[in-house]
């Protein structure tokens, strides 16, 4: 029984450096290999949107950068939940990959009581793709302010009186705005609304007064002089609109920003080398000028980082608007 319990060890010795060196440089070409199937990347809002536009912009690019077609897959519902839990559930094998941004990622956990993943956790971060501008703008009808100074000094004289909108509790609109409140020491009305397309329309009609809201879609009614924007949200002025302020500047609040973002991020334990991979095909693609001007164009800045960078980010965002929810009692349900 010893003599076999000796050759058995031997036997198993000798397979397992067999097996090793047979199975390095296999687990190698698989990992050259990937991807070899089509990429499912579920975007978890509504056909339109930010984050929808970005994914039809860079999807098919990304899908002949790495060889296999990119499907984009829409999966609304509960504030962008849905469609991350989905990713969050699936198997770390790089082949089903979410477009996150500010609110699945980095204001739903600190809102919702039940949030079903931690991002830091249930996701492996990839990469921050775009940072959406904010602007601060007002119905000149209804608010008759040119700055934020005045808009401030006009908030105070009519305490309690002027109404803001938002896309819903707890949505980036409205945590854009409480921040605002809390550091300016003035009271807004808020007036949620369930989408975006009935929001403007009150807000160009004077039925509410301002918005915080994203640059791409602001604007163009400012152009057409049907809104006046006062300021924009980022710690810096905006390269197209260059005479518009920001708020930290305009407001005399030092370090005060209020910026979207969106990143890409995979399953729970989703391989360095794959995450290495898409992280910089993402970079290679948001430096092509074709892809970088159309991105522009649609208000979203290229802002491509590390997975360590992205994932320190959105640390930070879970601590700051943890913060501001906790301050102020925003709950979402």
């Amino acid at each position: 029984m010893k003599l076999l319990s000796k050759l058995a060890r031997r036997w198993f010795s000798a397979g397992a450096l067999a097996a090793g060196l047979l199975g390095a440089p296999f687990a190698s070409s698989a990992a050259d290999a990937y991807p070899s199937q089509p990429i499912r990347l579920i975007v978890p809002f509504s056909p339109g949107g930010a984050v929808d536009v970005y994914a039809r912009i860079v999807a098919p690019a990304l899908g002949k950068e790495l060889g296999q077609s990119v499907v984009v897959d829409n999966r609304p519902g509960a504030s962008g939940i849905i469609g991350t839990e989905t990713v969050a559930r699936s198997a770390p094998d790089g082949y089903t990959l979410v477009l996150g941004n500010i609110a699945t990622l980095g204001i739903n956990p600190v809102i919702y009581k039940n949030n079903p993943f931690d991002p830091l956790k249930q996701l492996t971060p990839i990469t921050k793709t775009v940072v959406v501008n904010y602007v601060l703008v007002v119905n000149p009808g209804k608010v008759p302010v040119h700055s934020v100074a005045e808009l401030v000094a006009y908030v105070k004289a009519h305490p309690g009186t002027l109404t803001y909108g938002s896309s819903g509790t707890g949505s980036m609109q409205q945590m854009a705005a409480a921040l605002f409140e809390s550091k300016t020491g003035i009271k807004l009305l808020h007036v949620p609304y369930k989408g975006t397309g009935a929001l403007l329309g009150d807000l160009v009609a004077g039925h509410i007064d301002m918005i915080f809201a994203d640059q791409g879609t602001m604007m163009q009614q400012v152009k057409a002089g049907k809104l006046v924007a006062l300021a924009v949200g980022g710690s810096r002025r905006v390269a197209e609109y260059p005479d518009i302020p920001t708020i930290a500047e305009a407001a005399q609040l030092p370090g005060f920003e209020v910026v979207a973002w969106q990143g890409l991020a995979g399953p729970p334990g989703l391989a360095p080398d794959v995450v290495e991979k898409l992280n910089h095909a993402i970079a290679k693609l948001q430096s092509d000028p074709g892809i970088r001007n159309k991105l522009l164009e649609a208000g979203l800045v290229p802002d491509a980082g590390s997975p360590a960078a992205f994932r320190d980010y959105i640390g930070a965002e879970l601590q700051k608007w943890g913060k501001v929810a906790a301050d102020l009692g925003i709950k979402a349900d």
